[in-house]
C-alpha cells in the first residue's frame, strides 16, 4: 500500500519525463528522498521492452464513440487540471515524443453508426483509422464480420506482459485476438460492478456493514439476503408501494447479468484447444436462481432505469444495497448527500473459493485495412498500455475510488479487493445474437422453477451459434 501511494505522490514530478523503455530519463534529483522514491518506483515498474523506433512524425488514428464517456477512458486532447485527464495528455505526449509519432482521436458518433461505418470502411479498403474504441457488443460484431486483424500477429507485442493478462487472455478463441480491453484505457475500472451500502440507512436499522466478513472471506449471499430482510417500508404511507417509499437491493438490467456471474452462473468457457463451448451446470444455475428470487422478496421489485441501476432512489436513501457500475458512483452518486459504503458482490455459498466482480468494457480492435501499419500501431498500443498500467490505472484505484468515492479508509480496503477480481463473462463479451443474450439474463428472463426448460429450449441454437462463431474465428487469418 506504501508503495501504490508513493507512486501517486510522485507521478505528477515523473508524468513528462518516465517512459517504459529501458532508458528512461529519470527525475531529476532534488533531494536525497525524492531519488530514493524514485529508485523505489522504478524498482516495481514493469518495462515494455519495445525496441527504440522512430515513426518519422506517422499519426496513429483512433475511432470512438460519443457513448458514455468513452472518449475521456482513453484521451485528452489538452490539460485541464483534472489529475486523470492530465495523466492521460501526458501518457499521449510522453510515449509520442518517444517514438515520433502522434496519436489522434476522432469522436463524433454514437457506437451503431461507429460499427457501421467501420465495416463499410473496411469493404471498401478505408484505412483512415488504425484502431477502433467502440461499444463492446459493436466491436465484437465487426470482429466476427472480419473487420479486425487478430491482434496476436504483431510480432512486437508481447502478451507475457500484465497489461495483456485477463481479457486479452480471455477472448483469445483458437489463438486469435481479434478484439480486446486492456489497460489502454481505462474504461474497465469504471465500468465494473461493486455493491453500494447506504450507511444511513445501516445505521437507523442496527445492521453492521461486514467488512471484517468481506476481509476473512466469509462474506455470502445468505448474508445479504438476511440484510435486506424486512428493508422494503411504505414511507408515505399510501399501501403502495412506489418510487416515494424504501427498498432493500436496488439494481437493473445490467445488474444482473453481473449478479448471475458473480455467483458461479456463467454458462459459456473455452475447451482445450481454446474455442468456447456451451457447458452449463443447471443445478447450479437453478440453486443461484433460487437464492436471488429470495433476495428480491425482501425488496427488489424496483429497479433503476436500464443503466441506472437504481441510483436516484439510493440517492435519496431509499434504497439500502445498490449493485451498480463505478461509473454511476462517480459521476452521479458521489455528488449527493447520502453517505455509502463499498463492498464486493457476495460469495454464493462456501463453496465458492473466490470474490467475483463482474463488469462491463469498451473494447477495442485494428483495422485490417492498416495491416502495413501494425508495428507502429502495436508499439503504441503497447507502450500506452505499459504507461497507464504503471502510472495511471494506481491513480484511479487510489485517487477517484479510493479517495473520491471511498467515505472511509474500510471502503478503501474493499475497493482493492474488488480491483483484484475484476474480470468480463465471456458469455457477455459474445452476446450479441437473441440465444446468448436469454442465457447470460437468466435472472431477467425466467425463474428457478423454469429455467431448466428455458435453457433446453435454447440448447440447440445456442449450439449453431457457438459453431458459427468459432468458424469465424477459423476463417480470420
Amino acid at each position: 500500500m506504501k508503495r501504490l501511494v508513493s507512486i501517486v505522490l510522485l507521478t505528477g514530478l515523473l508524468l513528462s519525463m518516465f517512459s517504459c523503455s529501458d532508458t528512461e530519463v529519470k527525475a531529476p534529483a532534488q533531494t536525497e528522498t525524492v531519488t530514493t522514491e524514485a529508485e523505489t518506483i522504478e524498482d516495481d515498474y514493469v518495462h515494455d521492452d519495445l525496441p527504440d523506433t522512430d515513426f518519422d512524425g506517422a499519426t496513429m488514428n483512433v475511432l470512438t464513440t460519443i457513448w458514455y464517456d468513452a472518449p475521456t477512458y482513453i484521451y485528452a486532447e489538452n490539460l485541464n487540471g483534472e489529475v486523470i485527464n492530465d495523466a492521460l495528455y501526458n501518457a499521449r505526449m510522453t510515449i509520442s515524443n518517444r517514438f515520433n509519432a502522434n496519436i489522434a482521436l476522432t469522436a463524433k458518433d454514437n457506437f451503431d453508426v461507429v460499427s457501421n461505418n467501420v465495416h463499410n470502411m473496411v469493404l471498401a479498403g478505408d484505412n483512415t483509422y488504425d484502431l477502433v474504441y467502440n461499444h463492446d457488443l459493436k466491436t465484437v460484431s465487426n470482429a466476427l464480420k472480419g473487420d479486425f486483424l487478430n491482434i496476436r500477429d504483431i510480432d512486437v507485442i508481447d502478451f507475457s506482459k500484465p497489461w495483456w493478462k485477463g481479457s486479452s487472455e480471455e477472448f483469445t478463441v483458437n489463438g486469435k485476438l481479434l478484439f480486446t480491453a486492456n489497460f489502454l484505457s481505462l474504461s474497465g475500472i469504471y465500468m465494473n460492478c461493486s455493491l453500494a451500502i447506504n450507511k444511513k440507512i445501516a445505521a437507523d436499522n442496527l445492521i453492521e456493514i461486514p467488512y471484517e466478513k468481506v476481509k476473512a472471506g466469509d462474506w455470502y449471499l445468505d448474508d445479504l439476503i438476511n440484510m435486506t430482510k424486512d428493508m422494503v417500508r411504505d414511507l408515505d404511507g399510501d399501501g403502495e408501494i412506489t418510487d416515494k417509499d424504501q427498498f432493500g437491493f436496488l439494481t437493473s438490467y445490467y445488474g444482473e447479468m453481473a449478479i448471475q456471474s458473480d455467483l458461479g452462473g456463467t454458462l459459456i468457457s473455452k475447451d482445450s484447444y481454446g474455442y468456447l463451448v456451451y457447458e452449463p451446470d443447471l443445478d447450479k444455475i437453478v440453486r443461484i436462481l433460487e437464492k436471488v428470487e429470495k433476495l428480491y422478496e425482501n425488496g427488489t421489485s424496483k429497479y433503476g432505469a436500464t443503466n441506472e441501476y437504481g441510483a436516484d432512489l439510493f440517492m435519496n436513501n431509499q434504497g439500502l444495497f445498490m449493485f451498480t457500475e463505478n461509473r454511476i458512483l462517480y459521476t452521479k452518486v458521489r455528488n449527493s448527500n447520502v453517505i455509502y459504503g463499498i463492498l464486493p458482490f457476495p460469495k454464493f455459498d462456501e463453496t465458492q473459493k473466490d470474490y467475483r466482480s463482474a463488469g462491463y468494457d469498451i473494447y477495442w480492435g485494428i483495422p485490417i485495412t492498416v495491416l502495413d501499419r501494425k508495428e507502429m500501431i502495436g508499439t503504441l498500443v503497447t507502450a500506452m498500455s505499459c504507461y497507464n498500467y504503471n502510472t495511471i490505472v494506481p491513480q484511479v484505484w487510489e485517487i477517484v475510488l479510493g479517495n473520491k468515492l471511498a467515505d472511509a479508509p474500510e471502503d478503501a480496503e474493499m475497493f482493492k479487493i474488488i480491483r483484484d477480481v475484476q474480470y468480463v463473462d465471456l458469455g457477455y463479451a459474445f452476446s450479441e445474437s437473441a440465444p446468448l443474450t436469454d442465457l447470460i439474463f437468466l435472472i431477467n428472463k425466467t425463474n428457478s422453477n423454469q429455467v431448466i426448460s428455458f435453457i433446453e429450449k435454447r440448447a440447440k441454437s445456442l449450439d449453431k451459434l457457438l459453431e458459427r462463431i468459432n468458424k469465424s474465428f477459423d476463417d480470420i487469418g
